[in-house]
Formats: structure tokens, C-alpha cells, sequence
């Protein structure tokens, strides 16, 4: 894993990570392993195979969707916040085909890392994070008021 970080009002984390990595799973063990409460992530690159979710707002649940092959990382875009006490990484990623066809959705477990290029943008003054609690109206975990 290539890693780079620098520090100035915000601690900006350059991270490249490995072929067959799990794409959310690694970047939330990132997290977890450098004690990141609250941040901006995005990264660009290519996937494996893709598995994304749609939160149907109707049904107020998640539809699953998972793509097998080759795709580009058009971009990932997220956050960082705390949920029951731990980092909880929230992606939405998009992605194209071999055929430049464009889809995306929330990034779910399993998505297959080819390459992974991600920055991570931690601001060094907040001190207990951003947290998420269960809204029941929306049924989903959003910040805190």
C-alpha cells in the first residue's frame, strides 16, 4: 500500500490501494486503523467486479445490485463519521463499462479493487467527530443534529 500523509488544518491522506483489496472494507479499516472520525473521501481507478445499492424510497430498504467484470472508476465520492461508536465510510461511486456505459450507486461490501487511487481529507479540529444516529422517519443512519 502506497500512503502519504500531510497536515496543515485538515490531514490529507494519499492512499494507493492493492489489486483484490475489498474496495469499502479497506477504506474503513483505513479508518478505523488511523483513528479517523470525520473526513471527505474520494478516489478514482478501476474495480473488479462492482457491487453498489439503491435505497429504494418507497420500500424505505436497500435494492442490491452486483456487476461481475472489469470497470473504470469514474469517481468515488464520501464521508467519515462515527456510527455506534466506530468509522463509518458512506460511498457513492460511479463507474463505466468497456462500452463507456455509466452506472453507480452506494458502494456495498465485495466490490474487488483492480487499482485504487483515494484521498482522504481529515479535518484536524473537530475532537469527537461527526456522528450518525438512526432517523425513523427516513429509516437510515444520517449525522447527528
Amino acid at each position: 500500500m502506497f500512503k502519504k500523509v500531510i497536515q496543515s488544518i485538515e490531514k490529507v491522506h494519499y492512499i494507493k490501494f492493492e489489486k483484490d483489496e475489498l474496495l469499502l472494507e479497506s477504506l474503513t479499516q483505513y479508518a478505523k486503523d488511523n483513528n479517523i472520525k470525520t473526513a471527505e473521501i474520494s478516489f478514482i481507478g478501476a474495480v473488479q467486479n462492482v457491487n453498489v445499492m439503491y435505497f429504494n424510497q418507497s420500500k424505505k430498504e436497500y435494492d442490491k445490485h452486483k456487476f461481475e467484470g472489469g470497470y473504470e472508476v469514474l469517481s468515488g465520492l464520501g464521508n467519515v463519521s462515527i456510527l455506534e461508536g466506530e468509522p463509518f465510510v458512506h460511498v457513492h461511486m460511479t463507474v463505466a463499462d468497456k462500452n463507456g456505459n455509466a452506472f453507480g450507486g452506494h458502494l456495498d461490501e465485495g466490490t474487488k479493487i483492480w487499482l485504487i487511487e483515494a484521498v482522504i481529507k481529515q479535518p484536524t479540529f473537530f475532537g469527537k467527530g461527526i456522528e450518525r444516529h438512526f432517523d425513523d422517519e427516513l429509516c437510515l443512519s444520517v449525522w447527528k443534529d
